[in-house]
């Protein structure tokens, strides 16, 4: 293609304001300027060739480029869309450009941003200026940005992006559906609406994903539109984006699975309850008879066969251990018995016998004031966490002294385990031990939630030792269950 006559220009000579130009283009202060700029800046004539470069391409000179056509500086497959497009700035002296996409050396696919601008001389356009910049990694940027969108709008699991305040800023559809809202109706919300514990405080659970290695599992209690509630398990992960921390949450529905782990504890919980019932009122009440029979037994051989008496004797302290280890055993199989004292004599008894055992000093109160009775999953559960507490306090705190409090009012319940032991190390949730995540999963099981705590965090002392609190709070009644007899609010049509 003649570009000279599609332009009806000559090739063989410059016009004095051509020539100015190009004069004026090769002074050093042009060239510096010029050169100080990251994009690719090439001024053509009016028939296309390069007066200037302001830096050369691939084995070619800024200078060895001057005189060459714009459009070799191209390839092949760009040649119409920058003769079209420079074609139209010469004619209508408006700015235009086009994007073009390249492939590299390495294969690679390379973009960029071409402005073609007209240079007038007393309004006449006498050049132009082709800026070029390189745009191959905002383009690949936008793309994976794009695809990951994609990707989240595609997961199964619901997603949601939450600031510093614990508002919803982003969401994915499953996220919507999950809590019952039309696609975006809960953006602007705050996540405390949707969920309690942990997001009614963000200064609790942001502290722990920063301190987490910037992401944390959390189970929670979520609240749908319809007022219904479903169990919640997810990952928090922390981000930062312009200066300002955010929230990244992913989320599923664990209802089903919490459920069946329900059904299953409660299962092993009842076979525990009638096995050791069976032991107390079954084998234990016939060892108790037998006894009893030894005893009279020794009383007739007293006086008709002496020589036997200490066999006999033998008998019965043998008889009289397996009734304490009946014993023993059938209160460890079913701590708890709500017709008997319930949970309040069960951490008693917890009490003395790990005084008995461990030889430390072990307290028990409690002050329980609830709206309604403690459930036998509720106590057993809380057992369960005291007793490991206990356990723990003595075997890797090494405590000399620990105290059990029990407090009920209303609707809530909680159990506090406090020692005066070394304190418990700050990786001890996450160490490889099940103790401390097996308690959590019962509180969690229950609604509830477990905190480790340093028992004296304020103290200065060199020689008082920090020990360690436990905290253990869950509702009488999950809420879950609760939902089941409470009817769906109606929306205002």
């Amino acid at each position: 293609m003649n570009i000279a006559k599609t332009f009806d220009l000559p090739l063989g000579g410059a016009t004095p304001v051509e020539a100015g130009l190009r004069t004026t283009l090769q002074t050093d202060t042009i060239r510096q300027l010029v050169g100080a700029v990251a994009e690719f800046v090439f001024v053509v004539d009016r028939g296309l060739r390069v007066l200037m470069a302001n830096r050369g391409i691939g084995e070619r000179s800024a200078k060895q480029l001057e005189g060459a056509l714009v459009t070799d500086l191209f390839p092949q497959s760009l040649h119409a869309r920058a003769l079209s497009t420079m074609h139209r700035v010469l004619a209508n002296g408006q700015v235009d450009g086009y994007v073009a996409e390249i492939e590299g050396n390495d294969g690679q696919s390379r973009h960029f941003d071409v402005r073609v601008s007209p240079i007038r001389d007393e309004q006449k356009i006498v050049a132009l200026a082709v800026v070029t910049t390189e745009t191959t990694e905002q383009v690949r940027a936008e793309r994976a940005i794009a695809t990951q969108a994609r990707m989240i709008e595609s997961m199964l699991e619901g997603v949601a992006v939450i600031n510093e305040q614990g508002v919803i800023e982003i969401t994915n559809p499953a996220f919507d559906m999950l809590f019952g809202y039309r696609r975006g109706e809960v953006i602007g919300r705050n996540m405390a609406q949707l969920a309690g514990w942990p997001f009614e405080q963000p200064e609790r659970w942001q502290p722990l994903s920063a301190k987490h290695g910037r992401s944390i599992q959390v189970e929670f209690d979520g609240r749908r539109h319809d007022d219904t509630h479903f169990a919640a398990m997810g990952v928090l992960s922390r981000f930062e984006v312009a200066g300002r921390n955010h929230s990244l949450l992913t989320l599923q529905d664990v209802s089903e699975r919490k459920q069946l782990e329900r059904a299953i504890l409660q299962a092993v919980s009842r076979e525990q309850y009638r096995i050791g019932n069976d032991l107390h009122d079954g084998l234990g009440q016939e060892l108790t008879g037998i006894a009893l029979m030894l005893r009279g037994l020794a009383g007739r051989l007293t006086s008709e066969y002496p020589a036997i008496l200490p066999e006999i004797e033998g008998i019965t302290r043998l008889v009289n251990s397996s009734i304490e280890s009946t014993r023993a055993l059938a209160r460890g199989l079913s701590p708890v018995n709500l017709e008997r004292g319930g949970l309040s004599d069960a951490l008693e008894g917890l009490a003395m016998h790990a005084q008995e055992l461990y030889g430390v000093d072990v307290t028990c109160t409690h002050r329980v004031k609830t709206i309604r009775p403690m459930s036998t999953e509720l106590a057993n559960h809380l057992y369960r966490i005291a007793q490991e507490a206990v356990r723990n306090a003595v075997r890797h705190g090494q405590a000399r002294s620990i105290r059990l409090h029990l407090h009920g009012a209303r609707a809530k319940v909680r159990l506090t385990v406090t020692d005066d032991g070394i304190g418990m190390p700050s990786d001890a949730v996450d160490a490889p031990g099940m103790g401390l995540k097996i308690m959590r999963y019962r509180a969690r099981i229950l609604g509830g939630e477990v905190r480790f705590e340093r028992g004296m965090p304020d103290s200065a002392s060199t020689e008082a030792r920090p020990g360690t609190r436990i905290i253990c709070e869950c509702p009488l009644e999950p809420a879950a269950d609760a939902a089941k007899a409470r009817r769906p609010r109606r929306r205002a049509s």
